[in-house]
């Protein structure tokens, strides 16, 4: 089974969101759990069924190209997605036995934007 959705922003690369003042680090967190929260509900989107294990990846699209560190944005993206899965009820929990986060790619595109996909993969 697959998952997957979009969301209208991008992450914080991990050099801005750990240089945020630790109240605005949860807001933004918070904001990112909200979503996909949101995304999960969407009776058009709705996942059926909690997943026992998963592997999750993640593209962010940016409007202006230039040079940029996967692995920024990969570091507080899987945080933010893998805690959102989780309070959504899409996954039980973000252990190492259960859920893998693969590396972010990096895409130009015409709207700031992350999309997210989740896999089932067998016990």
């Amino acid at each position: 089974m697959n998952w997957s959705c979009t969301i209208p922003d991008l992450p914080p690369s991990n050099n801005v969101y750990l240089r945020l003042h630790w109240a605005k680090q949860q807001r933004v967190k918070q904001d990112w759990e909200r979503w996909i929260w949101a995304l999960v509900n969407e009776a058009k989107n709705k996942c059926p069924r909690p997943l026992e294990r998963v592997e999750i990846r993640a593209v962010c699209f940016f409007p202006i190209d230039r040079r940029r560190d996967r692995d920024n944005f990969t570091a507080t993206l899987a945080k933010f997605v893998q805690d959102g899965l989780v309070k959504a009820g899409i996954i039980p929990d973000d252990d190492a036995s259960r859920c893998v986060f693969h590396p972010v790619q990096i895409m130009s595109g015409d709207e700031a934007e992350t999309m997210i996909t989740v896999e089932e993969v067998g016990g």
